[in-house]
């Protein structure tokens, strides 16, 4: 219920929409909604008879974002890395999903829409900079998510480009038709509430058809790329990915600019990663050579 008013705050629902939307029964909504209206979590509009997000929840925010320092210690680099392109977004992997925590910069033609609270599900090949400093067991989790035939088919692919995101220490997502249908579909999510669910498996199908020709290994400085985005970790204090920075709106680009960029990633990170207190990867470059 929260999560789902977090991602369209502006708006207010009626009980049979929250309902519907959730896939739970109007009794069992009827009773939720009175639980979280009498702490303050939500905000029943007598009138129109409808919900929204209450203050309760400002205060639950604000208590987070102190338990989780990483979103504010990066917004200075994120906003400095969106000057690149058009803007850099701030997420972690919770659960099966990519949970965006932070946006800076404005979104081109070409990118998709982001908005805080967006979930996106955290399926290959999506979320190889949270992966590809993972233990085993975590990889293996992520591969099953294609299904045997897609493990199968992409696993030892998959597994040959998180060992070069962890080479270079940031991963590079290249432009195809099946990632413009991920974007196609992603940007109908922030439109089409009353599809939000149909929409969430139709991502699910299509997010691993990306698979083929998505992410680049090799850099040609003299070579042109035409580039999805960038993302570079952020290491916590345990030393796992925490956080992630990814760089939208780059699109057409010379492979000497793409190595320059991918180095002002690295610094980014390793800034944030220092600002918190976290612990740098052992072996982690410190730019990427020309």
């Amino acid at each position: 219920m929260i999560n789902y008013l977090t991602v369209h705050p502006q708006m207010a629902f009626t009980l049979s929409e929250l309902s519907s939307a959730l896939g739970v029964s109007p009794a069992s909504m009827s009773s939720i909604l009175l639980a979280l209206s009498e702490w303050g979590y939500v905000l029943r509009d007598r009138r129109h008879r409808t919900y929204a997000l209450g203050p309760a929840v400002v205060a639950a925010g604000h208590a987070a974002s102190q338990r989780h320092p990483v979103i504010e210690a990066a917004r200075p680099e994120l906003r400095r890395l969106s000057t690149f392109g058009s803007e850099c977004i701030g997420s972690a992997a919770v659960a099966e999903e990519i949970l965006i925590l932070a946006i800076e910069g404005r979104p081109s033609s070409q990118s998709r829409e982001a908005w805080i609270g967006q979930r996106v599900p955290l399926i290959p090949p999506f979320g190889q900079v949270f992966l590809a400093w993972a233990p085993e067991a975590d990889v293996q989790h992520w591969l099953g998510r294609l299904g045997p035939d897609g493990a199968a088919r992409h696993g030892r692919e998959l597994v040959e480009d998180l060992l070069q995101v962890r080479g270079r220490g940031v991963a590079i997502g290249l432009r195809n038709e099946q990632v413009d249908t991920v974007i196609g579909l992603i940007n109908e999510s922030a439109h089409r509430l009353d599809k939000d669910a149909e929409i969430h498996r139709a991502l699910q199908r299509a997010i691993p058809d990306q698979t083929d020709n998505y992410s680049l290994r090799a850099v040609d400085p003299g070579a042109r790329y035409d580039v999805a985005n960038l993302a570079a970790p952020v290491f916590g204090p345990d030393g796992t990915v925490a956080f992630a920075m990814t760089l939208y709106g780059i699109n057409d680009i010379p492979g000497s600019d793409l190595l320059e960029l991918c180095s002002e990633m690295l610094q980014s990170g390793r800034t944030v990663t220092r600002a918190i207190g976290g612990r740098w990867a052992a072996h982690m470059p410190e730019s990427i050579a020309l």
